[in-house]
C-alpha cells in the first residue's frame, strides 16, 4: 500500500529545504484534499512512496 506525504511552504520560489511536512497518510483521497487546500501555506506538493508526483499546487 502507497503512503503519501503533502508538504508546504510560506516561499513563492522554495528551495529544496524551504518544505515542512503537513501530512503523512495511506489514504490518497484525504491527501488529494489537502494537497488542495490554501490556507497556511503558499504552494504545497504530494509525493508517493518518496516521489513527488505534485511537484507544486
Amino acid at each position: 500500500m502507497a503512503t503519501y506525504q503533502v508538504d508546504g511552504t510560506v516561499r513563492s520560489h522554495p528551495g529544496p529545504d524551504d518544505w515542512a511536512p503537513i501530512l503523512a497518510t495511506d489514504d490518497l483521497v484525504e491527501a488529494t484534499r489537502v494537497v488542495h487546500e490554501s490556507e497556511g501555506a503558499f504552494c504545497r506538493r504530494l509525493a508517493e512512496d518518496g516521489h513527488i508526483v505534485l511537484p507544486r499546487v
